[in-house]
């Protein structure tokens, strides 16, 4: 796990949120690989404290080789952060 304490609030959300979005589509495809294609990261606000966020990671949609995701980043005053990512699936050998 990366530590994040050393980064800018933004980028900790970005990398927390991403961990997230990861740990949620290595579930959904076990025991086929991810390989990262596209991320998209919106920022909307900040907040100091990213480890007292939510981050709620969504399946979009999925097909033999492709996994399109999403997640967000949410504190009390709503959403902080959103991101889409799309990975390519390889089969497990």
């Amino acid at each position: 796990m990366m530590i994040t304490e050393s980064l800018r609030a933004d980028e900790a959300i970005a990398v927390r949120l991403m961990q997230a979005i990861r740990a949620d589509a290595e579930a959904e495809c076990a025991p086929d690989e991810l390989d990262l294609v596209s991320v998209t990261l919106d920022l909307s606000a900040t907040v100091e404290a990213p480890e007292k966020l939510v981050y709620a990671p969504r399946m979009d949609r999925k097909t033999r080789t492709i996994l399109f995701t999403s997640g967000s980043a949410s504190g009390p005053g709503g959403v902080v952060m959103t991101a889409t990512v799309v990975y390519r699936i390889r089969p497990a050998v």
